[in-house]
């Protein structure tokens, strides 16, 4: 889990009993040319897709911490699953797969 969603949470908890409540809503990856991602998918939906599900969760729903589309949240529970050594391996290939498609691609834009 990254900054942002610990430190809702932990501001979640000390706020409470306040009556204050902080959410955070942590997406995954959504279709639009800023992740170059071309096509929706299972995964990756549409930004419309997204934007809806997002605005109707809020009406349902008060966590903390929420994955408002239906399928990223499947991708959260499965990320618990596994050891954290592993998920943190596969999600840096991951992201390094991507940042070197970025590089590419800028490096062709630059020719």
């Amino acid at each position: 889990m990254g900054y942002w969603p610990i430190g809702s949470r932990c501001l979640y908890v000390e706020y409470k009993k306040s009556g204050i409540d902080v959410l955070c809503q942590v997406p995954f990856y959504v279709a639009t040319k800023m992740a170059s991602i071309k096509r929706s998918s299972f995964f990756a939906p549409s930004s419309d897709s997204y934007l809806r599900a997002a605005t109707a969760i809020r009406w349902i729903v008060y966590e903390p911490l929420r994955t408002p589309y239906r399928h990223h949240s499947l991708l959260c529970g499965f990320m618990y699953l596994p050891p954290d050594s592993l998920i943190n391996a596969r999600l840096m290939q991951l992201f390094l797969r991507i940042r070197k498609k970025g590089q590419l691609k800028d490096a062709r834009k630059k020719e």
